[in-house]
């Protein structure tokens, strides 16, 4: 049981004679998205959410977890042993261990930042604690049975889909190294190297990545590190006109051919501290450079943006089967959250150009719709039955797009407070789609628009309005992000990134609401940015009080139903279309 795995955690802690040791909900590339073998902060805490933190004592533990999951980890962890606090008060909570007495506090370097590293750094230097950097992870030693790491083959993403090839990308790259004046950068992010070389795989489940690492030079003596054996011969050829390509059990020796007198730039947010170490003892020269991978990456040329609209109708129409099914041929007494979600993958399983899905489904009926990053058990799985509110959020990986959208349904009656709960959400979203902002507007600057009705009832929601959207990449992309903070908040929002616009309503036990539609950001003939929608899917009427809505909000949805009848139609059959002609009438 994970309580015991807490218990030798922490016996091991006694015998090493470590007083602290911190967890991350993160793998040595530091992934939003990780494998089984790297999900120890699951393996101790029994907590199975996305992020998270976690510091153990040989006496103590805490899990820290945002508002999307405050709810889940306190189900899930045993509150007898470990204490669960909002992930805003993890440094503050550290830094104050830590200044309480002489402590040893044990940081795993391939998992950690280098920024949260020095971060640690900073604090110890007014205090008697100290610092140990372990060579094996804790957690590691106690996993019996640790899942081992799985490599796919590696295939090639083609101009066709990329609208750029990777000859032209490396030639941008290397103007970046002659403007910052080094001789070498270290590309950290899987997404990065993915999207710079145009290659895929599908070593973590539902983001087409493949492990590896990347020095470019500006002598073009640029080294891949990958597991050789994943690549295709064909492909390693054409690889290696451009770049060496080593095996990645090799990657401690990846600054072997840097001397002291060269420099080289690395991304202290984005990379683990275990490479900052290996350059500090080489004595080589560093300089802390934010990945120009992440900007170029989030502004989509014009063939990732045409392929991520056709990709959004293809999608569209599965999921808009989908509801009608839900609808109107569903049986809810054989059917439960697992069953309806395993339709939908094999609605999308049927489009052109699918690859997988971007994420494991949201498929949550009534109260398990509260907890915003529901994620459905076997066990814990609840079945439908005459009456109730369903939350679907799910998405697609497709060659040339990746999709992410969520809908809220009744199936039954809607009581009065669930109706002015979704209406408040859609104008939300609507304040949101509809805002014209000035070039230099950051999210930070509208989030405060999708909030706004519910905050007129002391209401909100405790996630992010928006995140970014990879093309065939990561369902959450950096840097474009609206919320009400963020790390990326000196990023302003720029025309060609795709964002998500996701305002939520999460009543605790009872039920939970989210409307999700993606937007690309346009420039319109007055030099000012606008949201343009790409996402194509009937909006609930039965749930919409049409008496909340001003002329406004009226207009944006009927305009929108409008769009959803035009674009997906046709991709219907007869019965299917009769109804979304009926669920896109006028308000």
């Amino acid at each position: 049981m994970n309580q015991s795995n807490l218990k030798k955690l922490q016996n091991l802690l006694k015998e090493k004679d470590i007083d602290i040791f911190v967890i991350n909900r993160s793998d040595e590339y530091l992934n939003e998205y990780i494998s089984p073998n790297a999900e120890r902060l699951n393996f101790i805490t029994n907590f199975s959410g996305s992020a998270g933190r976690a510091i153990i004592t040989p006496t103590d533990a805490f899990l820290y977890v945002d508002g999307r999951y405050t709810f889940q980890a306190n189900t899930q962890i045993n509150a007898k042993e470990i204490q669960a606090k909002h992930l805003n008060s993890f440094w503050t909570d550290l830094e104050k261990i830590l200044l309480e007495e002489e402590y040893k506090i044990a940081l795993d370097p391939t998992l950690h930042s280098i920024i949260e590293i020095e971060k640690v750094e900073k604090m110890l230097e007014n205090s008697t604690s100290q610092l140990q950097l372990i060579d094996k992870n804790f957690v590691d030693l106690i996993w019996e049975n640790q899942p081992k790491t799985q490599y796919t083959d590696i295939f090639d993403h083609p101009t066709s889909f990329a609208g750029q090839g990777r000859s032209e990308k490396l030639d941008i790259f290397k103007k970046f190294l002659y403007q910052n004046e080094i001789d070498h950068y270290f590309v950290s992010g899987l997404d990065n190297i993915a999207w710079l070389l145009n290659l895929r795989a599908d070593d973590i489940k539902y983001t087409p990545l493949l492990y590896s690492y990347l020095l470019i030079s500006k002598n073009n003596k640029h080294s891949l590190y990958i597991k050789e054996s994943s690549m295709p011969e064909i492909l390693k050829k054409e690889i290696q006109t451009l770049i060496n390509i080593n095996n990645i059990e090799n990657i401690g020796s990846i600054f072997n051919n840097i001397n002291s007198s060269e420099s080289i730039g690395l991304d202290f947010n984005s990379t683990t501290f275990y490479f900052l170490d290996l350059l500090r003892k080489q004595k080589i020269n560093t300089k802390n450079l934010a990945n120009p991978c992440i900007l170029l990456k989030a502004i989509k040329n014009e063939t990732e943006l045409d392929g991520a609209k056709k990709a959004h109708i293809r999608d569209g129409v599965s999921i808009t089967k989908y509801i009608y099914w839900l609808k109107n041929i569903m049986d809810p007494k054989s059917n439960d959250e697992i069953s309806v979600a395993n339709h939908l993958e094999n609605l999308r399983r049927k489009n052109e150009l699918f690859h997988s899905l971007s994420f494991d489904t949201i498929s949550a009926i009534d109260q398990n719709a509260a907890l915003p990053h529901y994620r459905v058990t076997e066990e814990g799985k609840s079945s439908f039955s005459d009456n109730n509110i369903y939350l679907v959020d799910s998405g697609g990986q497709y060659f040339d797009g990746t999709t992410d959208i969520t809908r809220t349904i009744i199936l039954g009656e809607a009581t009065t407070e669930q109706k002015d709960r979704f209406t408040r959400v859609l104008k939300g979203h609507i304040a949101l789609s509809n805002h014209v902002f000035e070039k230099g507007t950051k999210g930070t600057d509208i989030d405060y628009l999708a909030r706004k009705s519910l905050q007129e009832i002391n209401l909100d929601y405790d996630h992010g309005t928006g995140h970014g959207i990879g093309s065939f990449l990561s369902v959450h992309e950096a840097p474009q992000r609206i919320a009400k903070k963020s790390m990326f908040d000196s990023v302003e929002l720029l025309p060609g990134m795709i964002l998500s616009n996701e305002p939520g309503y999460y009543k605790e036990n009872e039920y939970g609401i989210r409307t999700e539609n993606l937007v690309v950001i346009k420039e319109n003939n007055d030099k000012k940015l606008y949201f343009e929608n790409i996402s194509w899917c009937p909006i609930d009427l039965d749930l919409i009080e049409s008496s909340m809505l001003d002329q406004i909000e009226r207009h944006w949805l009927n305009k929108y139903h409008r769009k959803v009848y035009e674009t997906l139609h046709t991709h219907l059959d007869n019965q299917e279309r009769d109804w979304l002609k009926k669920v896109t009438s006028e308000v």
